[in-house]
């Protein structure tokens, strides 16, 4: 007969969940918490104003993550105290670091993405980190890593298991759920919002007190993610500032708080998603491109629960054009002067008016 005590510590040591018992972790030393009441940050108890940036291919190589770190000192300066990666990338690179079906981690790509943790914790900031994204998990080529439903689920626990110990994070479990590429995939439907509310559940199960969201472009969606008590976080995306109905941050955290999202923060983690390759060349924007950019900043600033991370595809993705990543602010988005440092100047002055 099993000593019931001895089952209990040899699950424990394996690092396995007991049904009905909560496996609480431990921050690493020297870590932050990230912590959330109402719609509020607060790290290590500390009022925490979320502005952002999406970097997310910045863990596929270790010439992409020097050059993310090589930039954070200047994000802070400006009070950019957010990075988004995704362990899968973006169309700025992406790879499936996961083997043997998501049960486990590339070690030199885990490797990187704890560097950018760690380094994002000792100057006070938080790292949003994705784990699937919508291209490698449509790829029939041979890239994608992970081959069934359960390779999913695997790898949403290898990536909390992983991580569980860094608590200055948010896991974003799926990139913009709601893509199309995702309709590619045969064996799991990223599209079904209660999947990614699974998603979430699954992350909670390996590491309960580690904070996880979920989202996308899609309103419906969004609201059944972001109605969930599983969801700490709602995650979401606008992808078209030319829309007619013209839809900014503002528009969404409304129509959200209106359908029952409740109590929690709104994160825009890519603002106008790809509506920003129009910004050519590589940072140059027109006034009033500029212009729709600010609103947002303003929209975040007045409205206590909505934060707003920035996105600039031909700068900061550049290879889905052709170009090379840059995460550096260059200049100020003239024709002679490129750069994303406009919109970091912008955030910094609105806030130190405040």
């Amino acid at each position: 007969m099993i000593n019931p005590v001895r089952f209990l510590f040899l699950l424990l040591l394996a690092g396995m969940n007991v049904p009905g018992q909560l496996v609480q972790s431990q921050p690493l030393e020297g870590q932050k918490v990230l912590a959330i009441k109402g719609a509020d940050f607060f790290l290590d108890g500390h009022r925490f104003d979320m502005w952002g940036i999406r970097v997310a291919s910045a863990s596929q190589s270790d010439e992409l993550a020097d050059h993310l770190i090589a930039q954070l000192d200047e994000y802070r300066m400006y009070g950019i105290n957010t990075i988004d990666v995704f362990l899968q990338g973006s169309s700025g690179g992406y790879s499936d670091p996961f083997r043997d079906n998501g049960s486990t981690i590339n070690e030199a790509h885990l490797r990187r993405i704890k560097r950018i943790i760690e380094a994002c914790a000792s100057r006070n900031m938080v790292a949003v980190i994705g784990i699937f994204y919508q291209r490698t998990m449509a790829d029939t080529s041979g890239l994608r890593n992970i081959s069934s439903a359960e390779g999913v689920i695997n790898a949403v626990h290898t990536t909390a298991r992983a991580l569980r110990g860094y608590r200055n994070i948010i896991i974003n479990v799926a990139n913009e759920h709601n893509s199309g590429y995702y309709k590619k995939c045969p064996f799991y439907d990223f599209n079904d919002p209660q999947n990614m509310v699974d998603l979430c559940r699954q992350v909670k199960s390996i590491a309960p007190d580690m904070l996880v969201g979920a989202g996308g472009y899609h309103d419906a969606s969004n609201i059944i993610i972001g109605r969930s008590p599983l969801v700490d976080v709602l995650l979401f995306d606008t992808f078209d500032g030319d829309a007619e109905n013209d839809q900014h941050s503002q528009w969404h955290y409304d129509y959200f708080t209106n359908h029952g999202v409740q109590g929690k923060p709104i994160v825009n983690v890519e603002m106008f998603g790809g509506w920003t390759r129009k910004f050519m060349p590589p940072g140059v924007y027109d006034e009033a491109g500029k212009k729709k950019h600010f609103r947002d900043v303003d929209e975040a600033i007045q409205t206590r629960g909505l934060y707003v991370h920035f996105h600039s595809n031909p700068w900061c993705q550049g290879p889905s054009i052709g170009l090379p990543t840059r995460y550096d602010l260059g200049g100020m988005g003239t024709d002679t002067d490129p750069g994303i440092r406009w919109w970091f100047e912008y955030v910094r002055d609105k806030n130190q008016q405040r």
